[in-house]
């Protein structure tokens, strides 16, 4: 076995370097773990001596699967070319491997077919150059940057609310392409990537296109992603140099709340400018919105966490200490800021400006709380009364908001 981590034996996947042997069996090599500061620590594990497989020697291990799925796939193209032959065919691109084997699979078929590609405004200068260098490629820009319109709504994308792809990708392209015209759009999405995808036949139609005329087709849905890896390379189809850096993923840099923690390492290294940006942005949204109170965490917690859910059940002093010194504000006053339910509907309240009149209206010292809704009922305030209080509060310079 290899002693070192030599290229063209060994991959990563969810974190765990593999190899494989001669006779197709694959070994854990060792663990990569990445801590809430971002420190990265490896696990060896204990494995048999093995006789250990390149790559060339993976590929022709499995060249008769890879040419039986390269065949299947340009037969469902060319069958939906015949099928559809009234529609006008388009590939989708990322910049990603799978769109590249698409775009590569269909141009065997058809070379004169176009490619597609959403710029999210979000993805890093390794994918749009991969783009710029495929032929016969449009990309669509959008008519509000990532940026602007996440400001705009005062939003930082999670895993349990988001809204970039239907924004950025299939709202750009209902607006871009005519809904009222027949294409055939060709895509790179497998079964494999997610319980969603999993049920995807070859024919696809994604309801946010919200149109009859549009016809999806998915030539490579039943490949693994290892048989992409052994296809590109084998057939040496050009890939983005973002994966080159370790990454597994290349649409979206910085901002995907589905990355891992050891990704936003690759970040800071590979891409400081894009990296210290969101992080700027982080700060602002953590401090304008006092998510001390809605998370239970410091500052430094967040910028590690900011991707979803609560980071402790209970605020620690350090945390509470932090946010008095952020408001200038003593620390028994600080405290009522953290962990309320509304005493109607038992909902949690934890937005500034209503923790800051349920004080002023009720108390600086109450125990009770309510939510907007009910607080407004009990003194009996419209929308527009509660907006003007709250504005006049904030000119009169009063701590509580």
């Amino acid at each position: 076995m290899q002693n070192d981590l030599q290229e063209g034996y060994y991959w990563l996947d969810r974190q765990i370097v593999r190899a494989y042997d001669k006779q197709g069996n694959i070994y854990k090599i060792l663990r990569v773990y990445t801590d809430d500061e971002l420190n990265i620590t490896f696990k060896y594990y204990q494995n048999k001596k093995f006789e250990i497989e390149s790559w060339v020697e993976t590929i022709n291990r499995n060249k008769d699967r890879l040419i039986s799925l390269e065949k299947e796939s340009l037969s469902l193209i060319k069958q939906s070319l015949l099928d559809f032959k009234c529609h006008k065919p388009i590939i989708f691109t990322s910049g990603g491997k799978d769109s590249n084997l698409t775009m590569q699979l269909v141009r065997n078929i058809d070379n004169n077919i176009g490619g597609l590609f959403n710029n999210t405004s979000l993805d890093c200068a390794d994918t749009y150059k991969a783009i710029k260098q495929v032929d016969n490629t449009y990309i669509l820009n959008p008519e509000e940057g990532f940026y602007q319109w996440r400001k705009r709504l005062e939003f930082i994308p999670t895993r349990f609310a988001r809204a970039c792809c239907s924004k950025f990708k299939e709202g750009e392209t209902s607006k871009y392409l005519n809904k009222k015209d027949d294409y055939l759009i060709f895509m790179g999405m497998r079964n494999e990537e997610s319980n969603t995808r999993s049920g995807y036949e070859d024919l696809y139609s994604n309801p946010k296109w919200d149109t009859d005329t549009w016809q999806g087709v998915l030539p490579i849905r039943k490949w693994t992603e290892e048989e992409v890896w052994l296809y590109t390379m084998w057939k040496d189809i050009p890939i983005n140099d973002k994966y080159k850096k370790g990454y597994a993923r290349v649409g979206c840099a910085i901002a995907c709340p589905f990355y891992a923690k050891s990704t936003w390492i690759l970040d800071k290294y590979w891409y400081p400018i894009m990296y210290e940006r969101w992080q700027n942005i982080l700060k602002e949204d953590f401090i304008d919105n006092y998510k001390w109170t809605r998370m239970n965490c410091t500052l430094e917690e967040y910028k590690t966490n900011w991707n979803g859910g609560l980071v402790r059940k209970e605020p620690t002093q350090e945390v509470i200490e932090e946010f008095a010194r952020n408001k200038e504000i003593n620390v028994s006053l600080a405290e009522k800021y953290f962990n309320h339910k509304c005493e109607e509907c038992n909902k949690n309240v934890n937005k500034k400006d209503v923790i800051a009149m349920n004080m002023k209206l009720i108390s600086r010292n109450t125990e009770i709380f309510y939510c907007k809704k009910h607080l407004r009922e009990k003194f009996d305030l419209s929308n527009d009364k509660w907006d003007e209080y709250v504005k006049s509060f904030k000119i009169q310079e009063c701590d509580l908001f």
